[in-house]
């Protein structure tokens, strides 16, 4: 009996660690980035004032509407993706901690994002979209 039972917890340790996401992947932000946008949050982990871009940004303006980017702490592209030849593509987007595409640079896929930008990254400066392949 006492077999069976550690066979039991063991099972469901293995059927626990193999379920679990992988470590790498960046949590999904609780309020959804509306497709075919770039966010930009002033809080870590998609959390406080929320900007949206959807073109090449060369420099934020310092306007209420970028200070997701300008102050931002966390980013989220939903720009989107689609089928061609065979293979899944997407908008990626860079984000710059320069204005006009200068300074350190992070490329973010679709649907995925940077939940805490470093913080030797500073804030989101500018930003260029750019076709991916993904498969």
């Amino acid at each position: 009996m006492r077999n069976v039972r550690a066979a039991a917890v063991c099972g469901f340790c293995v059927v626990f660690v193999l379920a679990a996401p992988p470590a790498q992947a960046a949590p999904a932000p609780s309020e959804p980035c509306t497709s075919g946008w770039v966010c930009g949050w002033t809080g870590p982990e998609y959390t406080g004032v929320a900007s949206f871009v959807s073109q090449d940004m060369p420099r934020y303006p310092e306007t209420t509407a970028y200070v997701g980017f300008n102050g931002g702490s966390s980013v989220w592209n939903s720009a989107g993706t689609w089928h061609r030849g065979g293979r899944l593509w997407g908008r990626c987007v860079t984000v710059y901690s320069g204005a006009e595409y200068r300074g350190q640079s992070r490329t973010i896929r679709p649907e995925q994002g940077i939940a805490r930008l470093p913080v030797g990254f500073g804030n989101i400066r500018s930003n260029r979209f750019h076709t991916c392949r993904l498969t």
